[in-house]
């Protein structure tokens, strides 16, 4: 069937009034379109930002309009991959469907430019170079050379911080040295200059984003001693260029202004394999909340074959509750979902991450279908992390790892009179809980991924004073432990090997009645 121009006009405009969309008379881009475009994509596509084209007038956008249409659609632009979820969010990047109706309507008139006189003013950039003030604290990374073209690059870099004592930190702000190549930053807290993170994430930065301000009387703690790893996303422009981030940190004045501290929790399977070719692969890992609490932000994480992740939340009571759905994630923007309000979190609560993975040749960001893959830290390997920003509802923050096995010591002792050991492979004075019967089952409390986690120990079998028992851990695979006891001493001498992730450690212990 063929319309006549008119007729879609019509058509258009009957779909505009059925949306709700205010309309009087055709809609334009300097009355209708440029106050949208304004708020919501400018700050991004402009001169000298990572964005591939300006769209500061009309003449820049209307040569856009059929790829703002298409993409506008299908929302993806702007990009905000939240799909469902409880509660909203403060740094929402979506379009109002109101909004998203007009841009439509707009195009499908005809996309006509209007009165100069109804063009709104030219938004106004912060043009300095700290919004948030000169930081208490500026982290150079190393520069970084960028070629012309080529795949996108990521780098792990050094920033030395190495503070005399401990600082509470309430802001963190990256500048990026070159906006037309950062694609997006991530900050990670680090022992030295290693990877091994000893806070979860401090911070982040992607194109479009503001600082991050936490949430009034939180803040995180810059331990003692600890640097940062800058994880950065470039992406060529064309032309060589080069980068020299910087991350501005802000502490709190003094210790008594901060009420609970922001922790960064990481519910990661490190276990997984998704076989070559596989469309929807899936990978599970949960968090059991230990404390009451409250949730403040999710920041899921994959990399190129990523293609959706899920939190749920099962409370004591039984009852389910669907918290944040990603159904089209996207590797190219870390997104930290900051909720306005946060959610309860009753002791006991059980999160649920579940992430799905396309590794076919369906999948064009798949750098290489043909491979099975598994965890790692490059960006052609594979994560599964489901992040999440927490705090207590009562003190000042989660009990610590000492707090854990000092309290899992005494609940074990009191429930286990005997076969309860201390275990440790360097520290003596804060050994980790192990009960291990003559027969049954048992439990050792392990710390893995910075938390003291329970983990079962099976098929236990004792050859005079000498076992050998199965261990599965989600976390970093199934593993077998081994090794005998002195019956005068209760020292105990041992190994825990983890075959698949190559982990072999010597452990010691002592029967804890006999200290």
């Amino acid at each position: 069937m063929h319309l006549s121009k008119f007729q879609v006009t019509a058509v258009t405009l009957a779909a505009v009034v059925a949306s709700g969309v205010a309309y009087a008379g055709p809609l334009t881009y300097t009355k209708d379109v440029a106050p949208i475009l304004n708020e919501n994509c400018v700050n991004c596509h402009r001169p000298g930002q990572i964005a591939p084209m300006s769209l500061m007038s009309y003449d820049e956008v209307r040569p856009w309009a059929k790829s703002i249409r298409k993409n506008v659609a299908e929302k993806t632009m702007p990009p905000w991959h939240a799909t469902a979820h409880v509660g909203e969010f403060v740094n929402d990047r979506s379009l109002e469907q109101s909004e998203v109706d007009t841009i439509l309507a707009w195009i499908d008139q005809g996309a006509r430019r209007g009165s100069r006189s109804d063009l709104p003013a030219t938004p106004e950039f912060y043009e300095g170079e700290w919004r948030l003030g000169e930081p208490d604290f500026i982290v150079e990374l190393p520069e970084v050379e960028i070629p012309a073209d080529g795949p996108d690059i990521f780098k792990n870099l050094p920033g030395k911080v190495m503070l005399p004592e401990d600082r509470w930190v309430t802001a963190v702000e990256i500048l990026p040295g070159n906006a037309k190549v950062v694609h997006h930053v991530l900050t990670f807290q680090v022992k030295g200059f290693g990877v091994d993170p000893v806070g979860g994430w401090m911070g982040a930065w992607a194109a479009g984003t503001e600082p991050m301000e936490f949430p009034a009387t939180t803040g995180r703690v810059m331990r003692k001693g600890a640097n940062l790893i800058g994880d950065m996303h470039y992406h060529p422009c064309g032309t060589p260029e080069t980068d020299r981030t910087r991350i501005g940190l802000h502490f709190a004045d003094s210790p008594e202004d901060i009420e609970k501290e922001l922790v960064n929790t990481w519910v990661i399977n490190q276990r997984f394999r998704i076989p070559a070719g596989a469309p929807n692969h899936e990978v599970r890992q949960s968090h059991r909340i230990m404390e009451d609490g409250y949730i403040m932000a999710f920041a899921p994480h994959m990399h190129y074959r990523g293609k959706d992740f899920t939190y749920t939340a099962t409370y004591p009571d039984g009852r389910e509750e669907l918290l944040l759905h990603v159904a089209a994630y996207d590797f190219n923007w870390q997104t930290n979902y900051v909720l306005k309000d946060r959610l309860e979190m009753p002791k006991g609560t059980v999160i649920d991450c579940v992430a799905h993975f396309d590794n076919s040749a369906d999948n064009p960001a798949n750098p290489d279908p043909t491979l099975d893959i598994t965890f790692g830290e490059e960006s052609y390997d594979e994560m599964m992390i489901g992040f999440f920003d927490f705090v207590v509802k009562d003190g000042l923050r989660p009990e610590s790892a000492e707090e854990a096995r000092a309290r899992l010591r005494k609940e074990l002792m009191a429930a286990h009179p005997s076969d309860v050991y201390g275990l440790y492979s360097k520290r003596r004075n804060d050994p980790s809980p192990m009960y291990l019967p003559r027969s049954g089952d048992g439990v050792m409390y392990l710390n893995i991924n910075g938390r003291v986690t329970a983990v079962p120990m099976k098929e236990i079998v004792w050859t005079g004073d000498s076992f050998k028992a199965f261990v599965p851990t989600e976390q970093i695979g199934d593993a077998v432990f081994s090794g005998s006891i002195d019956p005068k001493t209760g020292e105990l001498k041992s190994t825990f090997v983890v075959t698949e992730r190559n982990i072999d450690l010597s452990l010691k212990g002592f029967l804890m009645d006999r200290e």
